[in-house]
């Protein structure tokens, strides 16, 4: 009877034994296959200074996320335009982007701007003009390279922050040039104003029924204009991007696209950064990573 027992001691010490192993390479491969997104606490590694004014506006705000600093050395800067459809949305709509980027080594900025019906596109546009006048204005207060400043933009604020980089009267009205961007990433913005809103009519309520405005609206119009900054768009719609990136190309501009098969228009903003989305929302993100990282780093 004390062998029996003996050998079932044996079987089950050797069975928790293996149970153990399988557990902890499991968890050791999902550790290194996430290591590119593992999260961190921004506390601990950085810091966050909220609701910094730019303009007088209520809406003329910004959330400021640095990595923590060290010994005078200078950073790169994501400043990041949310979407709403022009006529809301909010700065703190991040999710995980900032503590990704920060942990990457980037002061990260999220800006928030008047909204439709209270303003014209262009106003918004002089929002985020003057937004990145105010972090190259203050750059040195915060660590962050002048020579590396990065827009960013998903939706109506892709379409905003290509706006600026692509147009050169919104940056020069604040004594800035597209030549001032190192970057930039537009995460599902609209660039032809004609085309997206005769398939999205109920932006009409924000630009109107004149397709002369939509023109001038459309970063399109200007993509061969000469020295832009190197453009990465995002789109789950190839077809929508196609004549921007032919004219911009020709003219000798540095433009490539991620095109997203299977993610959401939301997704493509939630999940950047983040380790809880699919295998494409993480080759999105490091396509992204890797783009920031050639002009940059």
């Amino acid at each position: 009877m004390g062998e029996i027992k003996s050998k079932k001691r044996v079987y089950i010490t050797v069975s928790l034994i293996i149970f153990l192993l399988i557990v902890g390479g499991f968890y050791f491969y999902h550790s290194i296959s996430n290591q590119a997104f593992k999260p961190f606490n921004l506390k601990q590694s950085g810091s966050e200074q909220l609701n910094i004014k730019y303009g007088k506006s209520k809406n003329q705000a910004l959330d400021l996320y640095t990595p923590k600093l060290q010994n005078g050395k200078k950073m790169p800067v994501i400043i990041y335009v949310h979407g709403g459809g022009w006529s809301g949305g909010t700065k703190s709509n991040v999710d995980d982007k900032p503590a990704f980027f920060v942990n990457k080594g980037y002061v990260f900025v999220s800006v928030e701007h008047r909204f439709s019906p209270h303003v014209k596109y262009q106003q918004m546009a002089d929002d985020i003009s003057s937004a990145v006048k105010w972090v190259y204005s203050h750059a040195a207060d915060y660590q962050i390279d002048t020579n590396r400043i990065n827009l960013m933009g998903h939706s109506s604020g892709g379409h905003l922050v290509m706006l600026i980089a692509t147009n050169p009267k919104y940056l020069n009205a604040v004594g800035l040039s597209p030549s001032s961007i190192s970057s930039v990433v537009s995460l599902e913005g609209p660039i032809n104003l004609t085309d997206f809103l005769q398939r999205m009519g109920t932006y009409k309520k924000v630009f109107g029924n004149n397709k002369k405005v939509w023109e001038e609206a459309s970063p399109e119009t200007y993509a061969e204009n000469k020295n832009l900054p190197p453009m990465l768009l995002v789109t789950r719609r190839k077809s929508s991007i196609t004549a921007f990136m032919e004219k911009a190309k020709k003219d000798g501009n540095k433009v490539s696209y991620f095109e997203c098969g299977s993610l959401s228009h939301s997704d493509v903003t939630n999940l950047l950064g983040s380790n809880k989305g699919s295998a494409e929302a993480k080759n999105m993100t490091m396509a992204i990573e890797k783009f920031l990282t050639k002009y940059n780093f």
